[in-house]
């Protein structure tokens, strides 16, 4: 009796303690002809992704997984000219958790990225922070505890590319490796990338919604933008109505929805320090992958009268996955996880293979999934045979109770 109960209550643990390992689904349309696809992940989908948008895997009707590459558009590093930027302090903080890489920039080249090249950490995470700076004292902050996996690579070393930093041309450049008391990564070189330019294609986020408070603070304006869900915002726009000349200073921050906190966005312009609003310009705001619900945009009036703002636009640059899908089957994407690793596939190793130019589909209506409903490498079991079990552990549990206290009252 006691193992037919240890096997029960087993089981109905296994069956209650299988979770699902993503919060969201979206179907892929049909193809008429088997072949590479560009898949156009919409807002609605990368709002749900974590930073590296590495947590979303691609299924058949049979639950198998469909390997695919990540595609991101300034990223040729295979042909472009590198260049290695000398190491002038690389020390391993073990009180402070992290790894300290000075780097000077000699001919004070224009860096929008950063290769470094460290030992091979299998399955870690780096979390780099990346300032810039002409005399050592005076930084300016370009990447701020940003996270990112290092390639994956046999070799004993590995490649963690800093593929988003703001343009800029600085004598020197700190990195930061913070391990958190997890894995040291040990730097060995630092690359440099001369990645060609080019034309970004920006999708238009869902429209935010925004009010303009003049009272709060003497000669500032502060203007809380709203958007329905937390997005991944790569541009700014401002339309601003009155007056018809104008040149104000400005700065934006957003709130942290943990601490509650209003905390600044370290934002970085290689011509100027601060971030103006003018008349005679498109009054673009470029980020980089920035994460926010509530952006605040704070506007220094000095003695003119406020601006008045009529419309502001948020746009995120079009992200795609490329993979083989083959004629008339049935494909869905599962998303949404952050604590899921990166997939590794065969297929990155021979993504200069695939044609560059592939037709595009689109990422259909996202579903979030129940808390019961099992997807991908789960069991789908339906709700009536956990009540089954339910009861059956009931009733074994009552009958055992029974029969020991039968068993009591005999020996009395």
């Amino acid at each position: 009796m006691k193992k037919i109960t240890l096997i029960v209550l087993l089981s109905v643990i296994y069956v209650l303690g299988i979770s699902q390992e993503f919060l969201y689904r979206a179907k892929l349309p049909k193809v008429d002809s088997s072949g590479y696809y560009h898949i156009f992940l919409k807002p609605n989908v990368t709002s749900k992704l974590n930073y590296k948008f590495s947590d979303i895997r691609i299924f058949d009707k049979k639950n198998n997984e469909i390997p695919y590459v990540h595609l991101s558009e300034d990223e040729i590093y295979k042909t472009a000219k590198r260049s290695e930027l000398p190491i002038k302090d690389n020390t391993h903080k073990i009180q402070k958790k992290f790894t300290n890489v000075l780097v000077q920039n000699i001919n004070n080249r224009k860096i929008n990225n950063l290769v470094l090249i460290a030992d091979n950490p299998k399955n870690a995470e780096a979390w780099i922070n990346v300032a810039g700076s002409n005399d050592l004292k005076n930084w300016n902050i370009l990447k701020n505890n940003s996270r990112y996996r290092p390639e994956y690579s046999d070799s004993t070393t590995t490649q963690i590319r800093i593929d988003d930093l703001p343009e800029s041309n600085f004598s020197y450049y700190r990195i930061l490796i913070y391990d958190y008391d997890k894995t040291v990564f040990i730097v060995r070189k630092v690359l440099n990338f001369e990645i060609g330019k080019k034309n970004i294609e920006f999708v238009e986020l869902p429209q935010p919604s925004f009010t303009q408070d003049d009272t709060t603070e003497a000669n500032q304006s502060v203007i809380q933008i709203t958007f329905d869900e937390p997005q991944y915002v790569d541009k700014i726009t401002f339309s601003i109505s009155f007056p018809p000349y104008f040149l104000r200073r400005a700065e934006i921050t957003k709130k942290d929805s943990t601490s509650g906190k209003k905390i600044r966005l370290q934002l970085y312009d290689q011509n100027q320090k601060d971030f103006y609003l003018c008349s005679d310009s498109t009054n673009e705001l470029l980020l980089s992958r920035y994460y926010a619900k509530n952006l605040f945009l704070i506007v220094y009036n000095n003695d003119d009268n406020p601006l008045k703002f009529s419309k502001i636009r948020a746009f995120q640059r079009k992200e795609y996955i490329v993979a083989y899908l083959e004629k008339n089957k049935d494909y869905h994407i599962l998303f949404g996880n952050p604590n899921v690793p990166p997939p590794i596939y065969d297929l990155k190793f021979f993504k200069y293979k695939i044609p560059p130019k592939c037709p595009v589909v689109q990422t259909g209506k996202v579903v979030k999934l129940s808390d019961y409903e099992k997807q991908t490498k789960t069991i789908e079991v339906p709700p009536i045979y956990l009540w089954i079990l339910f009861t059956i552990v009931v009733l074994v549990l009552s009958a055992i109770s029974l029969k020991m206290f039968v068993f009591a009252r005999k020996k009395e």
